[in-house]
């Protein structure tokens, strides 16, 4: 008989997710099923001449900045928001996303989820951040990636990228797709990174890892287009529908509060977790947190019946106290060993990271392989 053989390894993580796009209010991990529920797309101003007939990937992708990326027109937003929270999460229910933005150096950010609230201030040189406890729900994270309307400036330059062309339920898209290394040491895992974006150079659908949002019902904001539902989904279906209930270009006055936006009373100011981007290594004084006590995941018996192996690669946060928060899959190998992987780690502690002795708060990624060993 097949005998099971479980390999658990741990690493911080060295990169974030790209920001993402906005999109629609049913999310789906087919693009086939999104993309028969987009829209026709308005016409646009001001589109450089470069990007008027995209064939290549940066050409598309500098469409889509010229139509879609709000931060890259410098037109001055304030943008409202609704969402609901779902999926296995610690923190799920309604919440509220805010944002008034002068410029890449001028801009406020305010969320909630529940009675959680979170306030982000960008003013010149200074950033600070407010929150209700140091801890920032997952929930609410994935919805200030979703919400803000950028598509990464090293995107159109990326020469990894790779362009064909799909028909989906009758729409006409261009697919952008590229392959990076998720996980840690020799137990790293393929994910795929893809856009989808119409002809006109307006994205759809974004994929990376195991996370897709879909972007639908553009409206036009001065030369932009706008998407004004956003859906995001994970390996457990639906986890965020978001609506833009409201954005204008920013107004006299409220430019004037924002010059002089005050910090907000009854909440705490934090720091964001440390991520080890600079070369996968920790900042002067950061010592990593050590895995204290685990438990090893149970290999389903489904799984091993039906020969299935793979690596499921996990985020997740480790807090101050040495407790896992909130895990998620960023790579799946099917449910049944996704689940297995994640009731495992979610039992995890840790002696945690430390910066100067006192005891932060760090994103890692988990990679958990299955295999089975025939003897």
């Amino acid at each position: 008989m097949p005998n099971p053989r479980l390999l658990l390894v741990l690493s911080f993580w060295c990169a974030f997710l790209p920001v993402r796009l906005a999109a629609q209010s049913q999310p789906t991990t087919n693009p086939a099923a999104a993309a028969s529920t987009t829209t026709t797309v308005a016409s646009a101003k001001a589109v450089p001449a470069s990007a008027a007939n995209p064939q290549t990937p940066q050409e598309f992708f500098a469409r889509a900045r010229a139509l879609s990326d709000l931060e890259a027109s410098g037109i001055p937003f304030h943008l409202k928001a609704t969402y609901v929270a779902t999926g296995d999460a610690e923190f799920t229910g309604n919440g509220t996303y805010e944002e008034w933005w002068q410029s890449k150096d001028l801009w406020r950010k305010e969320a909630t989820l529940g009675n959680y609230r979170y306030v982000e201030i960008k003013s010149g040189e200074k950033s600070s951040v407010y929150a209700a406890s140091s801890y920032i729900p997952l929930r609410l994270r994935q919805t200030l990636d979703a919400v803000p309307i950028q598509i990464a400036p090293d995107s159109g330059t990326a020469s990894k990228w790779k362009l064909k062309h799909r028909k989906l339920k009758g729409v006409d898209l261009a697919v952008l797709s590229s392959e990076y290394e998720c996980g840690d040491g020799k137990y790293k895992a393929k994910c795929v990174a893809e856009d989808y974006f119409t002809q006109e150079g307006v994205l759809r659908i974004q994929l990376r890892g195991s996370v897709e949002d879909v972007y639908n019902d553009f409206e036009p904001l001065q030369s932009q287009l706008i998407p004004r539902n956003i859906g995001v989904a994970g390996g457990e279906g639906a986890i965020l529908q978001i609506s833009v209930t409201s954005l204008e270009s920013l107004s006299t006055s409220e430019k004037i509060l924002l010059n002089d936006s005050p910090a907000p009373a009854n909440l705490q100011r934090i720091k964001l977790p440390i991520d080890f981007r600079k070369d996968g290594k920790p900042y002067a004084g950061v010592i990593k947190g050590k895995l204290i006590s685990e438990s090893r995941p149970i290999y389903p018996g489904v799984a091993k019946q039906q020969q299935v192996e793979g690596t499921v690669v996990i985020d997740a946060t480790i807090d101050e106290t040495g407790k896992i928060r909130e895990p998620f899959v960023i790579h799946s190998s099917g449910r049944y060993l996704d689940a297995a992987a994640l009731d495992a780690v979610r039992t995890w502690r840790y002696k945690p990271a430390t910066i100067n002795d006192v005891p932060i708060e760090v994103t890692t990624t988990i990679s958990v392989v299955f295999a089975l060993n025939h003897r």
